[in-house]
């Protein structure tokens, strides 16, 4: 967004930049990368919860998870979390009947993963199987038609994205979210 500082007439210095001058010749983005590189570099913490080093951005304000498991212990507490072996298929399942899906297949998201060559449909870049589950290169599965919009929740309409395209997709569908598809 365009402050009082950026110039209206002059653009930045760097090709193929034609943001508005803000200051040493640079647009406010190139500006910060040339002169505050470690501005919002993410730092080592430790999980709130079994103590792993994960990587987070330092003005996060939500305790440091490493895992879907830990987050749920910092949520609901230790009693909040069974003993027993979380499933991905049977949670998925239980949300898409919660989201009014009406074809319910059971199916492992790593399924996805491996017939989709772990590679986001939405930009074709490959997704990172080792990624903390908040980071935006993370696997996710997709529904390509919404669950909102009748959507099955069956390997048929399911594709690997990455976090950060499903989240910006939200539950659209790709065309409608900018996306090729």
């Amino acid at each position: 967004m365009p402050s009082k500082a950026d110039s209206p007439t002059r653009c930045c210095s760097r090709p193929d930049c034609s943001k508005p001058l803000r200051a040493r010749g640079l647009c406010s983005t190139h500006y910060n990368q040339a002169h505050q590189p470690a501005r919002h570099a993410a730092k080592l913490t430790s999980c709130a919860v079994c103590g792993k080093q994960v990587m987070r951005p330092p003005s996060s304000d939500r305790r440091t998870a490493c895992s879907p498991r830990c987050r749920r212990v910092i949520q609901f507490g230790p009693g909040g979390v069974s003993d027993h072996a979380y499933s991905w298929a049977v949670d998925a399942a239980r949300r898409a009947r919660l989201a009014g899906a009406q074809v319910i297949e059971l199916f492992d998201r790593l399924d996805v993963f491996e017939r989709d060559g772990w590679t986001c449909y939405l930009c074709g870049l490959p997704t990172d199987p080792h990624a903390s589950p908040f980071s935006p290169s993370s696997p996710t599965v997709d529904h390509v038609v919404p669950l909102s919009a009748g959507g099955h929740h069956a390997m048929a309409n399911a594709r690997t994205a990455c976090l950060g395209c499903n989240s910006s997709k939200q539950d659209r569908p790709a065309e409608a979210a900018g996306y090729r598809g």
